[in-house]
């Protein structure tokens, strides 16, 4: 993916997620730290890997959480930090596969899929030991993933199209059930002031990785998992299910 690619991406991002609700996000990753921290104990420094344009983040800060950003997309960033209440937020360019802190904190966060994003199972646990080694004894990590399901039937070897107000979107996809990756070829046309339209290609992979493996190499960086829940709800997923969270507790 090229740069001019990425940053028609970063600022087209939050028009292409118009149908999240993130206040939603945000209440209920609150609820589950609520829920799920120790009797006594008291969750306020958070650190969102991959926090992209922080759509979810600026809303925690409301909640009055200390939130840091890690992303390592600059264009992300810069729109992350003019939005309100972003002030209250450190935002830091860095790849999440290898973030250094002074500190220890109290939870971590990575949300909309990032983790899939990652398509190396050396990179994935390599987080998992960076963040159980930055994690303060009962600290959380919470983190969702998208399902097979919605890879392999949802997405699957399909064609998209969407029409936005000032640009439009082909989306070709392709999963591979043997090597579980998903390949998304994007092209953005975008009007220019002349009435003509400027063409934009990319691409975005991802992988499908079990909930056991997360289990099992969480459990090998000294994290305990706490439960594993469907899309914003508090029940164990169904089998229809697209987006699934995961919770992890540093022993």
């Amino acid at each position: 993916m090229n740069d001019t690619f990425y940053d028609i991406l970063a600022t087209r991002y939050d028009i292409l997620q118009s149908d999240m609700d993130c206040r939603k996000w945000a209440d209920y990753i609150s609820r589950l730290i609520e829920e799920k921290c120790r009797s006594g104990s008291e969750i306020k420094r958070i650190v969102d890997l991959g926090c992209g344009t922080g759509s979810v983040d600026v809303i925690l800060a409301e909640k009055g959480y200390d939130i840091t950003g890690i992303d390592n997309a600059e264009a992300m960033l810069e729109i992350a930090s003019a939005k309100e209440n972003a002030d209250k937020i450190t935002w830091v360019l860095h790849d999440i596969t290898d973030f250094e802190m002074d500190d220890k904190v109290d939870c971590f966060l990575s949300l909309l899929d990032t983790m899939d994003h990652i398509m190396s199972k050396t990179m994935i646990r390599k987080i998992m030991r960076n963040v159980s080694s930055h994690l303060l004894p009962g600290g959380l990590f919470i983190f969702d993933v998208i399902t097979e399901k919605h890879l392999k039937e949802t997405l699957g070897d399909n064609i998209f199209y969407q029409d936005y107000y000032d640009f439009l979107l082909l989306w070709i996809n392709h999963y591979d059930s043997k090597s579980k990756k998903n390949t998304a070829e994007l092209t953005f046309f975008e009007s220019d002031d002349s009435g003509k339209y400027d063409r934009y290609d990319g691409e975005l992979v991802e992988r499908f990785y079990p909930e056991e493996f997360f289990v099992n190499e969480a459990a090998k960086a000294g994290l305990k998992h706490r439960g594993t829940y469907g899309e914003l709800v508090k029940r164990k997923p169904g089998a229809d299910e697209e987006r699934i969270f995961l919770v992890f507790e540093k022993k």
